[in-house]
């Protein structure tokens, strides 16, 4: 009875992981469909607009790793609730928001925020579980990340289309203050402390230099294309070699004289860690599918917040049902799921590029979302498993810091490469026509990518 009654704590456990986990994502795409409303309240510049989007993903995949660490060292359990109420607070931040200015501010603390939680959220479901139960676990994990992305494109539409209280887009993030409150009560009732069991002090200087280098990396990604790639683009993306260089340098001296990196470069020397954080790379270059998809249906199609948002809501259902259908095969298929599920994920964003192209019915369209988006409902759980699976459980929240960062390099890749390729095949054109000619051909650079990443999973 005391292990039922442990195996139940553990599942209850994981739900109010999920529901800190399920903030950011949502809320990193919950702006895409409210942020014409905010420019309009507030009056804030294209620019600024931007800041919104990229202040957000900029600070949040600076600092994972940092995160990630610091939970591995003083408690995951403790810096999930720091992360947890950071975003609770900066949510209401921008909820109140009375300038551009403020509602940037607020971005970027939930940012830093979000780089807190996400790792606790993933390290603490490692330490927590073991065997099939582990693979159940990423399941929910991978099903509730993957739909974070799709319920914020649907709710930043839905909640700005129906005004609760007069407060239009304001209410996407005054929703985030009460789910909070929940999920910190619940960690603390519900959620066990795991860390090393060793306690070195912070490697400060690693931190301080992973920053810098991933600063370097991301904010020219994440700023050049609205900005129209000013020269400090290229200056930052010139110093990027030299500041990871520097950091590898750093992290071997302070290892060789009996230290703790932050980044235990031994993790680089897992085979399937290695292979699967390289993967991650690119598998959130679908980020500027979403992205995308929203202003070809809003701009080209003419759709308005609601059903902008509820276009999307196909990719969501196949999301849900992927891990859910998959997560009972035998465990003799499981090693594979992550191939196929990836695979068929790559020919769902082909046959969305001809659906485009050819301005199919909106029913095939459908289609082609409903099969993409259970395909990457199939793959998205196996890369974590995978990544981790061979992972010490102690560095489990570093590991996974470094998972989500190289996700959301990725992220800020595509987002900046592959909408410039939509903006420049569109240029000064409008209609359906031309947005479904942007949008697939955007999506043929989309499948590229993928493509390579999967070559470099089929080497097994």
């Amino acid at each position: 009875m005391p292990h039922a009654q442990d195996s139940t704590r553990r599942w209850l456990a994981l739900v109010v992981l999920l529901a800190g986990a399920l903030l950011p994502p949502v809320d990193f795409f919950i702006v895409n469909v409210a942020l014409p409303s905010m420019r309009q309240t507030l009056g804030i510049s294209a620019a600024d607009a931007q800041l919104v989007l990229s202040g957000y993903a900029a600070s949040y995949a600076v600092f994972l790793v940092t995160g990630g660490r610091l939970g591995d060292l003083y408690g995951r359990r403790r810096y999930f609730c720091l992360g947890v109420g950071g975003f609770t607070l900066a949510s209401l931040i921008c909820g109140l928001a009375p300038s551009g200015l403020v509602l940037v501010i607020g971005r970027v603390l939930q940012g830093l925020s979000a780089a807190m939680l996400v790792p606790q959220a993933l390290g603490s479901i490692r330490a927590l579980f073991t065997g099939p139960s582990l693979g159940r676990a990423m399941g929910f994990y991978g099903m509730t990340l993957g739909l974070g992305g799709v319920a914020g494109q649907f709710l930043g539409g839905a909640i700005t289309s129906a005004d609760f209280f007069g407060l239009g887009w304001r209410m996407v993030f005054l929703v985030n203050v009460p789910i909070g409150c929940l999920a910190i009560a619940g960690t603390y009732a519900l959620v066990p402390e795991t860390s090393a069991t060793e306690r070195p002090r912070l490697d400060i200087g690693g931190a301080i230099l992973i920053s810098l280098a991933l600063a370097a990396t991301i904010l020219p990604l994440s700023e050049g294309r609205e900005r129209g790639w000013p020269w400090w683009c290229f200056v930052l993306l010139a110093c990027a070699p030299a500041l990871i260089a520097l950091f590898v340098a750093y992290e071997k001296r302070l290892g060789a004289q009996g230290g703790m990196p932050i980044l235990d470069l031994a993790l680089l020397r897992i085979r399937n860690f290695r292979r699967f954080a390289l993967v991650a790379g690119t598998f959130f270059w679908t980020t500027a599918f979403y992205m995308l998809f929203g202003i070809y249906q809003q701009e080209g199609q003419g759709s308005d917040a609601l059903h902008t948002g509820l276009g999307i809501m196909p990719y969501g259902i196949g999301l849900f049902f992927g891990p859910l259908l998959t997560g009972p095969l035998p465990q003799r298929i499981q090693p594979y799921l992550f191939a196929i599920g990836f695979g068929c994920e790559i020919l769902g964003y082909a046959a969305i590029a001809l659906a485009v192209f050819t301005q199919a019915p909106w029913w095939a369209l459908m289609a082609t979302l409903a099969f993409t988006g259970f395909s990457q409902g199939v793959a998205m759980p196996r890369l974590f498993t995978l990544a981790l699976a061979d992972v010490p459980a102690a560095q489990a929240g570093l590991a996974a810091g470094v998972v989500n960062m190289m996700l959301q390099i990725g992220a800020a890749i595509s987002a900046s490469g592959i909408a410039t390729i939509f903006f420049a095949v569109l240029g000064t054109a409008t209609g359906p026509a031309a947005y479904g000619h942007a949008l697939g051909v955007a999506m043929i650079a989309l499948v590229g990518g993928l493509a390579a990443a999967w070559l470099i999973v089929a080497r097994r």
